[in-house]
């Protein structure tokens, strides 16, 4: 594009030239001559620039493409931290009250250690989608692990705490097999602790808040919500 603009500016120098060439020529062949380099040099310029175009438009989508790829966890398909950091940071703290919750799938070990990690990643990615599934249109990450957070929007306290709880419930219901031996995992479920985000809080200390909820949940017997 640099290079264009340069041709460009020495083109309108080339055409100032041969416009006051053409005052001082009566010869018909050289206005003619003068006029078809003119057009030729301008058809060029407009390939090139079409060119030039299209391959801004091909570097812009694979830009796009990469920042939504370094905000997207591989296995689960989900937004990752980094995109659950950004979403807290750029919260319209006008549009209403916001929540966090952290999720934790209860003995998620023993399915990888009866099952094979094969089929837990399965069991982390069937339970994941349905959880983003559910919470629509509340922004759903995989937070690390086993681990999921949940950035609520417009929901005080106790209405968040009521969705995620028949979230949770949908999640329990749910009976998952392994595909490859038809054999039953049971019932697999989650716990949550979840805080209502005050104003001016960090992403840490309300995640560590809704944190220390999700092991008072775990210690009162799993597959519940505990809200504080």
């Amino acid at each position: 594009m640099r290079t264009m603009q340069a041709e460009t500016r020495g083109f309108g120098r080339d055409l100032e030239q041969s416009a006051a060439a053409i005052t001082q020529l009566a010869e018909i062949d050289e206005i003619t001559r003068i006029t078809s380099t003119m057009i030729a040099r301008i058809r060029d310029s407009e390939v090139r620039l079409a060119e030039a175009t299209a391959e801004t438009e091909t570097l812009r989508a694979k830009l796009v493409e990469a920042l939504d790829s370094a905000r997207r966890d591989v296995l689960t398909g989900l937004p990752n931290r980094r995109a659950f950091e950004e979403a807290f940071a750029a919260r319209d703290l006008a549009a209403g009250p916001h929540c966090l919750a952290v999720c934790d799938i209860d003995r998620f070990k023993h399915v990888n250690d009866v099952h094979g990690h094969g089929v837990g990643d399965r069991v982390l990615t069937a339970i994941g989608q349905a959880m983003a599934t559910e919470c629509a249109p509340h922004l759903v990450v995989r937070h690390g692990g086993e681990e999921f957070a949940v950035l609520l929007g417009g929901l005080n306290l106790s209405e968040a705490a009521k969705l995620l709880d028949s979230v949770r419930a949908i999640v329990a219901a749910k009976r998952f097999r392994n595909r490859d031996t038809d054999m039953p995992l049971g019932i697999v479920t989650f716990s949550a602790g979840i805080t209502a985000i005050h104003p001016e809080e960090t992403a840490e200390t309300a995640f560590s808040r809704a944190d220390r909820l999700l092991y008072t949940a775990k210690a009162a017997g799993r597959d519940r919500v505990c809200a504080g």
